[in-house]
């Protein structure tokens, strides 16, 4: 046998042993299915963070070390990917999608990403920085679920862009998958949801639930005990065309004056639970009460429209500044509509933002078409209020909204904010944005 034969199949065994060292230590780590860790005492949390580290630092610096010398397309490894949703605007979506991208890239490249840590936005909340915090490390997925984004640019754009340790792979940059929502839309799916019989969610049925104080809560009226007051400069000083504001503190107190005036104030419902409301008040009226229960939801994901334009605009003037340390910050915002009434088209779009290049153009197509069968075929059977069924009063519920006195200004001038950003994401792809690295 020659030399090269020898030192051929002598590598070839040396990467089926790393491969199989890798997978038992997969086998015998944490789950990806489990629970998550208590975080509730400062040790639960240490020791979590140092499981995780050791984990991504182990396989990281054998396996996936490797695969970046053997295979041409292991930069999709180099980058951190992020779903960011809210209630009612692709909650469940969001984790089919991580776990698409998780299937494909093995399929493709050979292995998975590793699932990042659990997010939750109000435990991970950063009382100094006012953000959610996150740990976007490269060949990672995470799925975060109404963020609380009330910091800095500079430092959201950190924690974005920053690689967190264990440093044994560069960081490319992040791709960031925004499920959204037109506003009127997902708030008539809101309160058909929870008015449901049998309820979806039982809190419903908690006499203790005041679904007044959801917002009221968050907007603070001045107190120190609030964590981070929805009523900022972002919203209110957000300019969009000839908008100057998107939000003012008297909007926000109008929607809880409103919910107030609506909360256990009728023959019949002084004891009533936000359940019996939501089926004996009239359609508008629940409508008001449901959507007043939600607003943060509607809040957050126009702070984050905002907040991740400047950060965009800002990383895009750092790497003019500064070409040999460019990173990227690659952004698709995707709204559930579409998903809903495009599935083959909003597939294609998130496949071609994610992989690029890295995917034939025929398998994104052929896939994007299996996609939306499936979604179709799914549907004819499922009486869930986001499946693509449409109530026969969805359209008059929106319209009561978009001419209500308190909701439909505000509503109105988010509905603007997330069009313009469509269409600012919509011509950056006709002129060649969401080509692979």
């Amino acid at each position: 046998m020659s030399p090269d034969k020898v030192r051929s199949r002598k590598r070839i065994a040396a990467a089926a042993l790393l491969l199989a060292w890798a997978l038992a230590l997969l086998a015998t780590g944490p789950s990806a299915s489990s629970p998550p860790t208590n975080r509730n005492s400062i040790a639960s949390d240490a020791t979590d963070e140092t499981i995780r580290s050791r984990e991504l630092a182990a396989v990281d610096a054998n396996f996936y070390k490797n695969a970046y010398i053997e295979h041409p397309d292991s930069n999709v490894y180099k980058y951190a990917y992020v779903f960011v949703t809210y209630h009612k605007a692709g909650h469940v979506l969001s984790h089919h999608l991580a776990k698409y991208l998780q299937k494909n890239l093995a399929f493709h490249f050979g292995h998975k990403l590793i699932r990042g840590d659990p997010v939750l936005p109000r435990k991970d909340f950063d009382g100094e920085t006012k953000c959610t915090k996150l740990a976007l490390r490269p060949g990672t997925v995470t799925v975060v679920d109404a963020p609380e984004f009330h910091c800095s640019t500079d430092e959201l754009r950190r924690m974005f862009m920053s690689n967190p340790p264990p440093h044994v792979r560069p960081k490319f940059g992040v791709k960031v998958v925004h499920l959204v929502r037109n506003p009127f839309k997902m708030a008539a799916s809101n309160y058909r949801y929870h008015s449901l019989d049998p309820a979806p969610e039982p809190f419903v049925h908690d006499p203790k639930i005041n679904p007044c104080e959801s917002l009221d809560a968050k907007i603070g009226h001045g107190h120190d005990d609030v964590e981070a007051d929805l009523v900022s400069q972002k919203l209110e000083n957000a300019r969009v065309g000839e908008m100057v504001s998107i939000m003012t503190r008297k909007d926000f107190d109008n929607i809880v004056r409103d919910c107030r005036s609506l909360w256990r104030t009728r023959p019949g419902l002084t004891d009533g639970t936000y359940f019996d409301h939501l089926r004996a008040l009239d359609p508008k009226e629940g409508l008001r009460m449901a959507t007043a229960d939600k607003f943060v939801h509607f809040a957050l994901m126009a702070n984050d429209l905002v907040m991740f334009d400047r950060v965009e605009r800002q990383v895009h003037a750092r790497n003019l500044a500064h070409p040999g340390k460019k990173n990227d910050f690659d952004l698709l915002t995707t709204p559930l509509d579409d998903w809903i009434e495009r599935p083959q088209q909003a597939m294609y779009d998130f496949l071609d933002f994610v992989f690029g290049n890295h995917m034939p153009e025929n398998r994104k197509r052929a896939q994007a078409a299996l996609h939306e069968k499936e979604y179709v075929a799914k549907t004819l059977h499922s009486e869930h209020v986001t499946s693509g069924g449409k109530y026969s009063d969805a359209e008059e519920l929106e319209k009561s909204l978009q001419g209500d006195p308190v909701f439909g200004g505000p509503m109105m001038r988010m509905e603007v904010l997330l069009g313009s950003r469509l269409l600012k994401e919509k011509g950056a792809r006709r002129v060649g944005r969401g080509v692979a690295k």
